[in-house]
């Protein structure tokens, strides 16, 4: 891979974009149930591949994912989503959040055109979850290392405008960080108490631990398995 990569998303994601940033403000907190939801993946994949494979980057990590804030006095607030999954290569990077979402994004288009579902409840169900994560960055900031103790890191960069980059990063450990540069008007996002109040409501049942600030956010039980006196209408 050259220093550098720089890629234009294709014409559907770009629609896709324009709707997640200027249409869906009301409902822009679903960002982070998406990016929860793709690091759970993450991390069931790499549950499964040491079912028969130990020969793995940190072989003993513990599966969770880490939520962290960054505020510094003149700087936007930084939000930073970190599992310790199986990571992606470059070429994963290019494919998982450039272009393997074509057809997903033109259908999710198709169904909000149609009235027939709000993007909200039909978002992550076509393979473009990630994307609301422009509902509230400036900068979203993709760095993954696979579990392979051969392979590298890259990073993947875009602003939601018409194209994105990847390039070669630094990473010791195992997985993938997203990090977000929030907009000024989306920086309650960077507070403790706002994210935790957002898992409650959306990821709180995520069968791996979410910890913020080294205290685990969510309870790890889906509804179902709940006392129906214990779940809230």
């Amino acid at each position: 891979m050259s220093t550098e990569q720089t890629h234009t998303f294709k014409a559907e994601i770009r629609q896709l974009l324009n709707i997640l940033i200027h249409s869906l403000y009301q409902e822009r907190e679903i960002f982070l149930r998406e990016l929860i939801s793709n690091a759970s993946d993450a991390l069931t994949r790499m549950q499964f591949e040491m079912l028969t494979n130990s020969n793995v980057v940190d072989p003993d990590a513990e599966l969770t994912i880490q939520i962290s804030t960054v505020e510094e006095d003149g700087e936007q607030p930084r939000l930073i989503i970190k599992d310790s999954g199986i990571g992606m290569t470059p070429d994963e990077l290019a494919r998982n959040l450039g272009t393997i979402a074509q057809s997903g994004a033109r259908e999710f288009l198709s169904q909000i055109e149609e009235g027939k579902q709000t993007a909200t409840d039909i978002i992550g169900r076509f393979g473009v979850g990630f994307y609301s994560v422009f509902m509230v960055a400036d900068e979203g900031r993709v760095v993954s290392r696979p579990d392979s103790p051969e392979a590298t890191a890259a990073a993947w960069i875009s602003d939601g405008g018409e194209s994105y980059r990847i390039e070669k990063a630094e990473k010791a450990d195992r997985g993938t960080e997203i990090h977000i540069t929030l907009k000024k008007d989306a920086a309650e996002f960077a507070k403790a108490w706002k994210l935790r109040e957002v898992i409650k409501r959306h990821s709180d049942y995520v069968g791996y631990p979410i910890m913020i600030d080294g205290e685990q956010a969510n309870q790890q039980k889906s509804l179902w398995r709940k006392r129906p006196n214990k779940v809230e209408a």
